[in-house]
């Protein structure tokens, strides 16, 4: 029994080395102040960067838009804006962060307008020194909720991106409304819930074997403890299915931890020491 939950932790070690980490996100928490547009999700870099709404003057060089606002979205605020009339192939909303080392990029969004606000997007991505690509199977179509336009985890064929940036867009594809008829001045369109997850090409550090933080008892019930020797800034339990059982921003040193409806398993429990922007993963049993 032993030798075969051993041999099942290294299957799961071995997922988790290949597992698909936050690079860049944005669900926006808050409505105001300096950073609302900027991303909450991901490396400090990442999180000096916002999000815009812009128009092509060339082929790598854009302008910025309207001043956004904040709507309701999809669980707090949304990104909005109006200004969209005319846009087709020259408007749209634009992310950037920094990702060396990485493959395997994935993308996620939701997006939604206003009866006369724009209906078709499609997703695009290019380097600093590059022009914009099509994301294949990037074509979106709005409605006017936010189950109709949404992107989940698509696979943008990012590569050979080294320290420089990386830009993400949503394009304008025609001057369409979501009713059929013609974007107007006032349509307005918004965006929410954008994250951005990519793999490690140099893989994820594991705590398995050090001291740096432990996880105990272990086997346990589904309460336990972790100790670390430095503070934390992010922890996280997933199921061996990459499914969020519990997540906390800066947990204590020496925090307790209950998940009451945990099943039998094996479980991974992923960490982001203080001043790093790798992710440190173990694993723990629940009997």
């Amino acid at each position: 029994m032993k030798r075969g939950l051993l041999f099942a932790m290294m299957v799961i070690i071995s997922g988790a080395l290949s597992a698909q980490e936050t690079i860049t996100g944005w669900n926006f928490p808050v409505n105001t102040g300096t950073d609302s547009l900027n991303a909450n999700m991901g490396s400090t870099t990442n999180k000096s960067y916002d999000l815009r709404f812009q128009w092509v003057l060339t082929p790598t060089t854009d302008s910025t838009l309207n001043t956004i606002t904040f709507v309701n979205g999809a669980t707090t605020y949304a990104a909005a804006t109006t200004g969209w009339a005319g846009g087709a192939d020259v408007k749209f909303w634009s992310v950037k962060f920094k990702a060396s080392n990485y493959t395997n990029f994935k993308v996620s969004s939701k997006q939604k307008s206003d009866a006369t606000g724009p209906r078709d997007f499609k997703l695009q991505w290019r380097l600093s020194s590059g022009t914009y690509a099509d994301v294949t199977g990037g074509t979106i179509t709005l409605g006017s909720d936010w189950t109709t336009g949404v992107v989940a985890d698509l696979p943008v064929p990012i590569t050979g991106q080294g320290t420089g940036s990386i830009y993400i867009r949503w394009i304008m594809t025609s001057n369409n409304d979501i009713t059929g008829g013609t974007v107007a001045p006032a349509g307005q369109s918004m965006i929410d819930d954008i994250l951005v997850t990519a793999v490690s090409s140099t893989g994820q550090n594991e705590i398995l074997f050090t001291n740096r933080l432990k996880v105990f008892p272990s086997p346990n019930n589904g309460t336990f403890n972790i100790s670390s020797t430095e503070p934390l800034d992010f922890m996280s339990v997933t199921d061996i299915h990459g499914k969020a059982i519990v997540t906390m921003a800066a947990p204590s040193q020496n925090q307790a931890v209950s998940m009451p409806y945990a099943k039998p398993g094996l479980y991974l429990l992923k960490v982001k020491f203080s001043g790093s922007d790798r992710e440190y993963s173990t694993c723990f049993v629940v009997e």
